[in-house]
């Protein structure tokens, strides 16, 4: 079985309903779960046009990033799709989706409001997307904070009291530091490669140093191989950075999250059809039936059974 901790599968765009042709090759593939974000600060970022990058354009006034959250978790709800809302809920002959939220721009220092989206389904939240917002710096725009904030700290006690995943992708290494400082239960870094200087595009700003890895994998927390920025190498080079952080990490810490169909997954994995690529690569490389799960869905669950207590 394969679990992909981290697309936007069936719903990419602002707006819209989600496209249930996307979901319906999760099966076929087998596909057990898809984690599906929920884009908080989508009303305040775009592309710059030069470097094809997302970046913020305004701030977001009150209540905003909060209504686009909505409006996606409500898109997923009526995709017709099971909603997975615990370890046991995730089964290869049912595929299920689990609901995410990509940065806390929506909280607008109401940490009830992390209460009311784990009682409304959602199982795993960023911290930080591509806004530096009240809980910490980003990987793709200067420091503010220095780090975790005290706010960041308290957000990241009460993910941890109610039973939601904490997800540190986006976050600078200063704020990680902070999160694992205050961080009781395992943590993912759901879509992010290795730092690689001398290899083009090997220093892309949102690859991350071993030393950031290592800090989530010392919280028993697992580190998602990532497509989107790929535009050289595509799938194969997923696979390549797949193996990249076996090497670095240990087979206990590695799992896989495309974040498609975002980048250059637009055409290489726009659905999960080639999902099972992943699985028969850890297997041609020699890895046991037992290594091959761990990596494809078995680490993402035992941290989800730690966060949610089972």
């Amino acid at each position: 079985m394969i679990i992909d901790m981290h697309t936007h599968a069936g719903r990419p765009r602002r707006t819209g309903d989600v496209d249930r042709a996307v979901l319906a090759t999760m099966r076929a593939a087998g596909v057990g779960a898809a984690v599906v974000a929920a884009i908080a600060d989508i009303p305040v970022i775009r592309r710059d046009p030069d470097t094809k990058r997302l970046v913020k354009v305004r701030d977001p006034v009150p209540g905003e990033c909060l209504e686009a959250t909505e409006g996606y978790l409500d898109s997923f709800a009526a995709a017709g799709m099971r909603i997975a809302l615990e370890p046991d809920d995730i089964r290869v002959d049912d595929p299920a989706l689990v609901l995410a939220i990509e940065g806390c721009d929506f909280l607008d220092g109401d940490l009830d409001r992390l209460n009311a989206m784990e009682a409304r389904g959602v199982r795993s939240i960023q911290l930080t997307h591509y806004l530096v917002n009240e809980t910490g710096d980003i990987q793709t725009a200067p420091p503010v904070h220095g780090g975790l904030t005290p706010f960041g700290a308290d957000v990241v006690r009460r993910m941890n009291q109610v039973g939601i995943i904490l997800d540190v992708a986006h976050c600078s290494e200063d704020t990680v530091r902070g999160v694992v400082a205050a961080a009781s239960k395992p943590i993912l870094c759901t879509h992010a490669n290795l730092l690689e200087p001398g290899v083009p595009d090997g220093e892309h700003p949102r690859f991350i140093s071993r030393d950031y890895a290592k800090m989530v994998a010392d919280t028993g927390g697992v580190v998602g191989a990532w497509l989107s920025t790929l535009n050289r190498e595509k799938v194969p080079g997923m696979i390549r950075h797949m193996f990249r952080a076996i090497d670095t990490l240990g087979i206990d810490h590695v799992g896989i999250g495309t974040d498609m169909p975002a980048g250059v997954a637009r055409t290489e994995m726009p659905d999960f059809s080639r999902h099972p690529e992943l699985e028969t690569a850890l297997r041609d490389h020699g890895l046991s039936g037992e290594e091959v799960e761990k990596v494809c869905s078995g680490n993402w669950l035992r941290v989800f059974r730690a966060v949610r207590g089972a």
